[in-house]
């Protein structure tokens, strides 16, 4: 019996070394081994939530910390790319197009025409519909290139930089002129002076 325990106790203590070398693998520092970069390679699905931010390519995720701060950190150097800097700085696209859509469903399909000009009949299906138009107005970084990405006439960038700048000097009765209800009045000059206040006009 006595050699019987003594055969159990060393599987025991071998049962549990092994256990304790599986268990610290997957804390074995190998990326020496798969010429490992400073940034951290990631799978085609996972972020770390310290690096939620994915360059393009998706093996290669950043932290927020690092974009559009003057140094590429992306491979491709995306994380600098000047649209996405700017619409950093904006609204979110789906804020914008919700916006939008709550606009149209508000007053009918055509009402953006009173901002954008006559493209923008048809709930903006024209100019590439709700969701092209604020993806434009996130990433354009001044009114012109806005009226340029959509192929809007140079009259109706005038008009929506009129709109822009009553805005801008508190006139609100340019928005009233607009059609815009007094219970919009405020979300719609926030939604604005949030476009001027990250360079739209200049």
């Amino acid at each position: 019996m006595g050699r019987l325990s003594s055969s159990h106790g060393h599987v025991m203590v071998l049962v549990a070394v092994l256990g304790a070398v599986v268990a610290s693998a997957s804390a074995i520092d190998i990326s020496h081994l798969e010429g490992h970069r400073q940034y951290t390679k990631r799978s085609e699905r996972e972020c770390a939530a310290y690096e939620p931010f994915r360059c393009p390519g998706g093996h290669v995720c950043i932290s927020i910390q690092y974009l559009c701060d003057g140094a590429p950190d992306c491979p491709d150097g995306y994380d600098e790319n000047l649209q996405l800097c700017t619409a950093a700085k904006r609204p979110p696209v789906e804020e914008t197009a919700s916006f939008l859509q709550s606009l149209l469903a508000s007053h009918g399909p055509n009402y953006l025409e009173k901002l954008f000009g006559t493209k923008a009949r048809n709930a903006l299906k024209p100019l590439g519909g709700v969701q092209q138009v604020a993806v434009a107005l996130s990433e354009s970084q001044t009114i012109d290139e806005f009226g340029r990405s959509l192929n809007l006439m140079k009259s109706d960038v005038e008009h929506l930089r009129s709109v822009f700048m009553a805005v801008e000097n508190g006139d609100i009765g340019m928005l009233k002129s607009l059609g815009i209800k007094d219970s919009e009045l405020g979300d719609v000059k926030f939604f604005l002076e949030k476009l001027v206040n990250t360079g739209f006009l200049d």
